[in-house]
């Protein structure tokens, strides 16, 4: 937090920030283990899905959708609740992810997934089968807000410091023509859920191809940025986003 708001914000700020994280992700770890019960009950979850109409749009093309999302918010809670709302598209969305550990805890997580109607995809040698998903209109979501590292990654800046990105998702845009749609969540006060998409981002296009890879990533990134800054108390401030610069 002092990486990004240092020059923004005193302490004192950055301190209520932080103890205001801290209170989203007890809230967090709360949710994703009563929400296997909390789903089942007639009251449910509180969400509220916003600009469903871009998404529907951009699927209209017919060459599936590439979503770019972060951890933001609730993510599993608030996703699994919406789904209920536009249950037309149960069975679209397939999540590309790292596995998690320890194995128990992936297999837990990978469960709760497909018994909810989501497929997931490995991050390492999904070309193909992300290219046969976007084929038959599939929604494939990226999370882009980890550290990467190696071939699939690239150097982009991120809250103004260089940062390993993920470059699979300008990749897949630009090989497929497929639409990026950002998407992400966030908990009101009164404990509502909101899952809100954004409208497509715009293609940067040139002739070297390793700089339109970097143009779109950092496109990519600057997205979200923006969603961070609008509640930053609820993005994922844990992981360690900037090893580059270590």
């Amino acid at each position: 937090m002092r990486r990004v708001f240092g020059n923004v914000l005193g302490e004192p700020e950055i301190q209520r920030l932080a103890h205001a994280f801290y209170a989203h992700f007890a809230k967090l770890v709360g949710e994703f283990l009563l929400f296997p019960v909390v789903s089942r009950s007639k009251s449910g979850v509180k969400v509220a899905v916003e600009n469903l109409e871009s998404a529907e749009k951009a699927h209209a093309l017919g060459k599936g959708i590439l979503m770019l999302t972060c951890h933001m918010g609730s993510w599993e809670v608030a996703l699994v609740s919406a789904l209920q709302t536009f249950p037309q598209h149960k069975g679209l969305f397939y999540f590309v992810r790292r596995a998690l550990k320890p194995r128990w805890f992936d297999s837990l997580v990978t469960g709760r997934f497909r018994r909810n109607g989501f497929g997931t995809i490995a991050k390492d040698g999904s070309l193909d089968e992300i290219l046969n998903l976007l084929a038959g209109e599939r929604i494939v979501v990226f999370v882009m807000d980890q550290h990467a590292w190696g071939r699939g990654s690239v150097r982009s800046e991120f809250f103004g410091e260089a940062a390993g990105t993920f470059k699979s998702l300008a990749v897949m845009a630009m090989a497929t023509g497929a639409p990026v749609v950002p998407a992400y969540t966030w908990r009101e006060p009164d404990g509502t859920h909101v899952f809100r998409f954004e409208d497509p981002i715009e293609l940067v296009d040139c002739e070297d191809t390793n700089e339109a890879i970097r143009r779109n990533t950092r496109r990519y990134n600057e997205v979200i940025e923006k969603i961070v800054l609008r509640h930053p108390e609820q993005w994922f401030w844990m992981h360690r986003r900037w090893k580059l610069t270590r």
